[in-house]
C-alpha cells in the first residue's frame, strides 16, 4: 500500500543564493527525485506591452506537470507549472484591467516559483472569499470543461 510520507528538512529543496528568482525545474525528466530550484530571469526581465508581473502565492499541479515531470508528456511541454494565483506587483504599459495589488488567477507558465510574468488576458482577479490556494487549482480545471 503507497503511502505519502513527509520530507525530512535535509531533503527540503533551497532556493539558489546567488538567484533573485528562481522556479522548479526537473532537468532529468523520468523521476520526481531530480527535482530543483533554478535561477530565473522572470523577477528581472522587462515586461512586455500586455504582461503582468505576479508574486506567486500558490500554484496548481495538475497531470500535465505530472506527465511533464516524468518525460511522459507528448511533444513540447514548454515549463513547468502553468497555472496558479497571487498578487500583481507589476503591470505593463498598456495593461488597463489590472492593477498592483490586485489578488488574481490565471495560466502562467512557470507558475512553481516566487515570481511569474503572463499575458494580462489569461489572468483575472479572484473572486471575493477564495483563498490563493482555491483559486490555484481552476483555471486548467475551468479551461478544460469549458
Amino acid at each position: 500500500l503507497a503511502r505519502v510520507a513527509r520530507v525530512a528538512p535535509a531533503d527540503t529543496l533551497q532556493p539558489p543564493a546567488d538567484a533573485a528568482s528562481w522556479l522548479l525545474d526537473i532537468p532529468s525528466k523520468g523521476s520526481l527525485d531530480s527535482l530543483t530550484l533554478a535561477p530565473s530571469a522572470r523577477g528581472d526581465a522587462e515586461l512586455a506591452p500586455g504582461e503582468v508581473r505576479i508574486a506567486v502565492r500558490a500554484a496548481g499541479v495538475n497531470f500535465r506537470d505530472v506527465l511533464n515531470a516524468l518525460g511522459m508528456y507528448p511533444g513540447d511541454a514548454s515549463d513547468f507549472g502553468l497555472e496558479g494565483a497571487g498578487v500583481v506587483v507589476e503591470a505593463g504599459s498598456d495593461v488597463t484591467d489590472l492593477a498592483v495589488g490586485d489578488r488574481v488567477l490565471g495560466m502562467f507558465p512557470g507558475a512553481f516559483g516566487p515570481l511569474a510574468v503572463a499575458d494580462a488576458r489569461t489572468v483575472v482577479r479572484i473572486p471575493e472569499g477564495w483563498s490563493f490556494a482555491q483559486a490555484a487549482s481552476v483555471p486548467i480545471v475551468f479551461l478544460t470543461a469549458y
